[in-house]
């Protein structure tokens, strides 16, 4: 019987093909990459301004304010196939929750906020419509 079971395991972990060198070696394990560090230059202003603009817009979510967000500029700062306006249009439809530390979200709460110069720098998860932010600069225009 003792020889069975070890027939059995020596059987299962010459044919498992996750402990093989040759799987390991052939990419058999998912690559993971993070999503990509952006950031973008831009103003928020009210979500029922109609003054036209040549600017791309985003609809964005900061905890329960909604605004729009004029960009001016948007590029990746880590290494993506996509160009930063790239990475953008496959926001569908053109909208982002921004996210990250409470000292973050504070600077873009504020009561003088709209019509501000935004520098916001993050992780962009194209998929869950969020910028997850690691810097926060606000100037003003």
């Amino acid at each position: 019987m003792a020889g069975l079971v070890q027939l059995l395991l020596l059987a299962f972990f010459s044919f498992a093909p996750q402990s093989s060198l040759a799987f390991a070696q052939a990419g058999g394990l998912p690559l993971i990459k993070p999503p990509p560090l952006v950031r973008i230059i831009g103003a928020f202003v009210s979500l029922d301004d109609t003054q036209r603009s040549n600017l791309q817009t985003l609809t964005v979510q900061v905890k329960k304010d909604n605004w729009r967000l004029r960009i001016r500029e948007i590029k990746p700062l880590t290494a993506t196939t996509n160009s930063g306006w790239g990475l953008l249009k496959d926001l569908v439809p053109p909208s982002l929750r921004l996210v990250g530390p409470d000292e973050l979200i504070a600077l873009l709460q504020r009561n003088d906020i709209a019509g501000q110069i935004l520098v916001l720098e993050g992780r962009l998860y194209i998929g869950d419509h969020m910028l997850y932010l690691t810097a926060v600069t606000v100037t003003e225009p």
